[in-house]
């Protein structure tokens, strides 16, 4: 390996090249939070929370979030807010469509330039929120049952083909060409990942057979000492 790659590999901070759990004692609420930990980039950062991704995710102390999702459900929110507080917004027929319009646009402009700025790309994706806002807000407002019906059909439809086209493995796309993933071991986030659960499991697997061995071997004891005790006062009885 040649002192380049050595000192990019140096600059890589990189979680997923241990496999250790932390584990302090075995508790449900222990274990839950160690599972929380090792499977957090997943549900809540949804990408790998190396440097490598520092602009796919926000720090809050302890805690990383993803900037896309993030973005999303806060523009979202916001607007579902101001549609109840602002009764206006709700009977005026041109506002919600011009807002859905200004958000949907915004995700294509942001799938058109891949915006690096993860402030840029948390404002876009407000606006995309924000849009998605108000949809719901013009599914609300529909008229008729079945055009409501038709409205959510096409939201969960956009929504799954934006998944399918996207890809399972779009939010790892910078693992590819990263030298720590071909290293020895290898940095390998969702392989690293189920190793550290999978061990966490055994753990707990490993704590549940001893417990259950101390509780039958004590219960074999008391067995063979209830046994003793009638041997003995069959005895006295039979001296009697």
């Amino acid at each position: 390996m040649n002192s380049d790659s050595m000192d990019e590999e140096e600059k890589i901070l990189t979680p997923y090249l241990s496999e250790d759990v932390q584990l302090k004692r075995i508790t449900p609420i222990h274990v839950l939070w160690a599972m929380t930990k090792v499977t957090a980039w997943r549900n809540f950062t949804h990408h790998p929370t190396c440097n490598k991704y520092k602009n796919h995710y926000f720090k809050i102390r302890k805690f990383k979030l993803c900037v896309g999702c993030t973005g999303t459900y806060s523009g979202i929110g916001a607007f579902l807010i101001l549609y109840f507080a602002v009764p206006s917004i709700q009977l005026n027929p041109i506002v919600l469509p011009i807002i859905f319009l200004i958000g949907f646009s915004s995700a294509v402009l942001h799938s058109l330039i891949h915006l690096k700025n993860k402030w840029l790309k948390a404002f876009l994706r407000f606006c995309l929120g924000f849009g998605i806002g108000a949809y719901i807000g013009i599914i609300i407002i529909s008229p008729r049952w079945w055009l409501r019906g038709i409205f959510i059909l096409i939201l969960f439809g956009v929504i799954g083909m934006f998944v399918i086209i996207r890809g399972t493995e779009a939010n790892l796309e910078l693992c590819d060409d990263c030298s720590l993933h071909s290293a020895n071991p290898p940095c390998d986030p969702m392989k690293n990942t189920d190793l550290r659960v999978k061990k966490i499991n055994d753990i707990v697997d490993a704590q549940l057979d001893k417990f259950q061995k101390q509780k039958t071997t004590a219960l074999e004891v008391d067995i063979l000492n209830n046994e003793n005790k009638s041997e003995k006062k069959s005895e006295v009885e039979g001296s009697i």
